[in-house]
């Protein structure tokens, strides 16, 4: 190999290495305090969003309550994705970057059974008094802690105790941490009927959807993301969620649009 054919190709491997370095000086970590009924999505979107940005997730999930006090208690990820109302909080204590939020759609409080279970033999909760019947007549049912924030699991306790059923279902009830986990619990066939975000149901393979819970028991939550104040890392995911491949991902996670 010549002297010029060799300084060319160390040249060209500098440029390759520079590069790189360029590449991975520019891509970013980017931190995510989110609640359970998102994790279905960001699972979702994870390669395809760090393909397009060079960025990579580092997620991490709980109650909408938990990690709306663990930033109130001074963490600051890049990215938090929770219920509106929680996004409100945190803006009022101006920790929010309020021109970053972005809508990720709206779930609903519905009830979940396994897969195994006939389709034509799920319950009917159309009507009030159906969900009534309808937990009257389950075995056991399943839901999120409501002293952990679980937004699905705090609003049952209520509709519980207005249909006067608290203490006629108490031995038959099992609170559990998280939605994910009463889902996860109701695939196994550990319960007869788990109460959960629709987001949270819709994309898990192993249970039903049977539907939202009637009027006047209905509960939709609208989802948000957004920065915190002073942090840019989360700018490129919040693009990514509002686009169109974001947008797309977030229908077929359980999110309405809003």
């Amino acid at each position: 190999m010549t002297a010029p054919v060799t300084i060319q190709l160390r040249r060209s491997l500098l440029l390759v290495v520079a590069f790189a370095a360029s590449c991975a000086a520019t891509a970013a970590e980017v931190s995510v305090l989110a609640a359970g009924a998102a994790k279905a999505l960001l699972h979702s979107i994870e390669a395809d969003f760090t393909d397009v940005s060079g960025d990579r997730l580092q997620a991490h999930f709980d109650t909408v309550g938990a990690q709306r006090e663990r930033v109130e208690r001074g963490e600051r990820p890049d990215v938090v994705i929770l219920s509106q109302a929680a996004i409100a909080q945190l803006a009022k204590l101006d920790l929010i970057d309020r021109d970053s939020i972005r809508d990720i759609g709206d779930v609903q409080v519905g009830l979940a059974v396994a897969a195994s279970a006939p389709a034509t033999a799920l319950p009917a909760i159309s009507s009030a008094e159906g969900l009534r019947a309808t937990l009257l007549a389950a075995k056991s049912i399943a839901y999120a802690d409501p002293a952990r924030g679980a937004t699905a699991g705090a609003h049952f306790a209520t509709v519980l105790q207005a249909l006067g059923l608290r203490e006629q279902l108490a031995a038959r009830i099992t609170v559990l941490p998280f939605g994910v986990d009463v889902i996860e619990a109701v695939a196994a066939g550990r319960f007869e009927l788990g109460i959960s975000q629709s987001s949270e149901i819709v994309q898990h393979a192993g249970v039903r959807y049977v539907g939202a819970l009637p009027a006047p028991y209905r509960l939709a939550t609208r989802y948000q993301a957004a920065a915190l104040k002073g942090r840019t890392n989360g700018a490129a995911l919040l693009r990514y969620l509002a686009g169109s491949a974001g947008q797309a991902a977030s229908r077929k996670s359980g999110f309405a649009a809003p």
